[in-house]
């Protein structure tokens, strides 16, 4: 058995065809060959198109027409040219948008095409489809019952009536000469060609045809049938069965009509059981055999013709008995008819029966009958009027609809009809009686007495309680302020639109119809759209956001109040895990085409630790990772480079003042030195007795090679000479200048530089004549290889130029020079 459904998808693409004001066309059907389909399981109405594969053939619908307003046909019709293909899916489709419209899931069935002489298959489908106003929506205008038309009931029936007409010729056997006689040719027996009539079908013997007895005795019998296919021509089918005994049959719906034309007994002897010529030619023959001819008939010439009419006044025929009788059942009767006639003064509800007269309304209900007090009206079942003239009778009897008073109709059919009337207005009511058992009393409606929703299962537009599903097509308009609650368990819920926002709002426990409460969990500005919740939000999926989200906080603002404290956006875990990071801030920054960075904030689970990190991941190895942890510790794998220095200088002497505050290394001797100049502790020359060192110096060469007083610098003199070397410092540079005011060597550090660029670099002073050479180091992404690196080259006395090759990133440079 074959299953069909509407699809949803049609329902929904209808739809929208009726909000743009599009016609709804359905335009070709699809058949498929889908393997495993159960065609007894109803369609899954979410069914879409079998895949590309399975699907057979397409075809544009051939025909449409429409039933009624509510109710088209789609149909095509396959014609012999197309095959070869089996399908057991059928659907139909809007071609342009691929819609699915609707499904037929069918046996398996076979399709062929006419080819190398072989007749192929015509067939037709037809869609029938029902739905509200899908005459409107659809725009078909031509009445199916136009294209619509089964001629195969109306061949039928002109085959089964020239059958009839054949069988009121020929009966319902009858043969042509020898045509099908069963003969005898030695021991070898046949069918004689010829042609013969069996239940009025034609056959047609071309040619004798042998045939085997096998066991005796038997009877030949010939069987017919009236066969073809739809589009082929259509005639007799015969054969020759050998049975004893066979009977009418019908075989994959073909009949099959036999009649024995032969019998052979156990010596082989043949009875020829044909009758032979149309049924004239019979029965002309069965007379011409009989030798008991009538003295009289009423149907033969040339004998008496007897009648057995009563009113002929014919001279050549005879009465028969039958007549005579007939003639003295009417005389007979008119005596006895007058002896008991009415007399002609007779009345009949107030009419003498003199004459005719005509039967009034007014006569008819002259005849109604009271009922009575404490009657049953089960127990009026006689056809005819009765009336109950007073409510207390009514009341006192039984099975009445109401106990008033009013008129009983009582109608006879297959059972009983009751109607009763009440009497102050309108109301009437209906039963049956049928088997020996009453139907309940029915009311019946008219203007005057119109049923309530409840009697008709209709909703009351005063308010009422659904007891099923409520599906509209339409929009649910309210005009009031609250609108569409669901009251379910001890809470209610409602939307509430108070003109300036659209809420959410929720009943206290148990008062599931009462008014809202304080809490706020989701409202809609109507005039920005801004959605807003006044209770806790859990979301447990991703929220993505295409502009900023920003939060408030109304926690304890004190330092000791934070551990129990949360923030606008606050995290919370535990965890057994040994080593895990938990981010809870997290960016991927990239610059098409050069480098790419996840950025974020989160605490690190590393044995028993926790500790707070700044991590920065490249899409590479590279990676960036600043700590503090839980004893106050921050570590950072690169320098630190503070804005402004004046905490470090207020707390440490820099480089020029430790020079001005100290004296040089130069100018004191070492511990060796002195050892090796002065006798240890404890054994020296009392104060006043040896020169100091100052004194020494001034009278005395050094120890060891000197050059001889006069002939070189003492190292106060030198020192007056000559300047001391001193560096100057600048943001992210310095220099050294030598204690003649050359300048020796400069350094700057933070040099960005993006990916295939050139950079000129102005260092903070000039060389007095030029560069001697230049150390760099780079941190990035790349510059480690043929394909990605870096140089630097000098530019005149106080420049160096750097260019990159698909690599960029931060460069320091020491820079000598002269």
């Amino acid at each position: 058995m074959s299953q069909t459904a509407i699809t949803l998808a049609f329902e929904q693409w209808k739809a929208s065809q009726a909000v743009t004001g599009e016609a709804v066309l359905l335009d070709e059907f699809v058949f498929a060959n889908v393997p495993g389909l159960d065609a007894t399981k109803p369609v899954d109405r979410k069914e879409t198109l079998p895949p590309a594969a399975q699907i057979v053939h397409r075809q544009a619908v051939s025909r449409k027409g429409v039933v009624n307003e509510n109710a088209v046909v789609h149909s095509v019709v396959l014609g012999a040219e197309v095959g070869d293909f089996s399908f057991n899916w059928i659907g139909l489709i809007n071609k342009a948008s691929n819609t699915l419209a609707m499904i037929v899931h069918a046996p398996l069935q076979q399709k062929l095409k006419t080819k190398d002489g072989q007749q192929g298959n015509v067939l037709t489908r037809s869609f029938l489809m029902e739905y509200n106003g899908a005459q409107a929506e659809t725009g078909i205008n031509t009445p199916a019952e136009t294209w619509q038309i089964d001629f195969t009931a109306r061949m039928a029936a002109m085959d089964e009536r020239q059958r009839l007409e054949n069988i009121d010729l020929y009966g319902a056997a009858a043969f042509m000469g020898n045509g099908w006689l069963v003969a005898k040719n030695g021991s070898q027996y046949f069918v004689t060609a010829g042609v013969g009539y069996v239940r009025g079908l034609r056959a047609q013997l071309a040619a004798n045809q042998n045939i085997s007895v096998p066991a005796k005795p038997a009877k030949v019998w010939l069987d017919v049938a009236w066969t073809g296919t739809l589009t082929s021509a259509w005639g007799v089918a015969s054969k020759i069965t050998m049975a004893a005994d066979l009977a009418d049959y019908v075989q994959n719906g073909v009949q099959h009509y036999v009649f024995a034309v032969a019998s052979i007994d156990a010596n082989g002897n043949i009875t020829d059981l044909r009758p032979t010529g149309d049924l004239a030619d019979q029965a002309l023959k069965a007379h011409e055999k009989s030798r008991n001819h009538p003295d009289a008939t009423t149907t033969e010439k040339g004998f008496t013709k007897l009648s057995s009419a009563t009113d002929s006044t014919s001279e050549a025929m005879a009465a028969t008995p039958k007549a005579v009788k007939a003639a003295y059942d009417k005389g007979k009767a008119a005596d006895d008819n007058a002896n008991g006639r009415v007399p002609q003064t007779r009345k009949v509800n107030g009419h003498e029966l003199k004459s005719d007269f005509n039967i009034t309304p007014g006569d008819i209900f002259k005849l109604s009958t009271g009922i009575g007090g404490s009657a049953d009206l089960n127990n009026f079942t006689d056809p005819g009027l009765y009336y109950q003239p007073a409510n207390a009778q009514a009341q006192t009897g039984k099975n009445y609809p109401e106990a008033n008073a009013g008129s009983l109709e009582v109608y006879k059919h297959a059972g009983i009809t009751q109607i009763y009337r009440i009497y102050n207005g309108s109301r009437t009511y209906i039963r049956t009686l049928y088997s020996g058992v009453w139907s309940a009393w029915v009311k019946q409606y008219d203007a005057a007495n119109k049923p309530s929703p409840s009697d008709i299962g209709a909703v009351n537009k005063g308010g009422d309680t659904m007891t099923g599903p409520l599906k509209v097509n339409g929009e649910v308009q309210a005009a009031s302020a609250n609108g569409f609650r669901i009251a379910y368990g001890d809470y209610g819920t409602f939307w509430r639109n108070d003109g300036n926002n659209l809420y959410l709002m929720l009943t206290n426990k148990g008062d599931a119809y009462g008014s809202y409460n304080a809490l706020r969990p989701l409202w809609v500005n109507l005039v920005t759209g801004a959605l807003q919740t006044g209770t806790p939000l859990t979301v447990n999926n991703t929220i993505n956001a295409d502009k900023e989200v920003t939060a408030g906080y109304t926690g304890p603002f004190a330092w000791a109040e934070q551990y129990k404290a949360k923030a606008p956006f606050f995290n919370s875990y535990s965890t057994t895990g040994a080593s895990e990071y938990h981010p809870v801030i997290k960016q991927q920054a990239t610059i098409a085409g050069k480098n790419s960075w996840a950025f974020s904030l989160g605490s690190l689970v590393a044995g028993d630790e926790l500790s707070w990190h700044l991590h920065m991941k490249g899409s590479g190895a590279q990676e960036v990772n600043f700590k503090w942890d839980t004893k106050g510790n921050f570590n950072a794998p690169g320098q630190v480079n503070p804005g402004s220095y004046a905490n470090f200088d207020s707390r440490y002497y820099t480089k020029a003042q430790t020079d001005a505050g100290y004296m040089p290394k130069t100018g004191a001797y070492t511990k060796a030195e002195s050892d090796g100049r002065f006798q240890p502790k404890g054994s020296y020359t009392p104060a006043g007795q040896a020169y100091t060192k100052a004194e020494s110096d001034g009278r005395f060469q050094p120890k060891g090679n000197y050059t001889p007083a006069g002939q070189a610098y003492t190292k106060a003199e030198s020192d007056a000479r000559y300047g001391v070397g001193k560096t100057t410092t600048g943001n992210n540079s310095a220099y050294y200048t030598h204690g003649n005011g050359a300048v020796f060597m400069q350094s700057m550090r933070n040099i960005s530089v993006g990916n295939n660029a050139t950079v000129t670099v102005t260092l903070p002073t000039s060389f007095p004549n030029g560069i001697l050479g230049i150390g760099s180091s780079y941190y990035g992404t790349g510059g480690n290889n043929s394909a990605s690196y870096w140089f630097c080259t000098p530019v005149g006395k106080n420049q160096v130029k750097i260019e990159t090759k698909n690599c960029s990133g931060t460069f320091f440079l020491n820079v000598t020079g002269y």
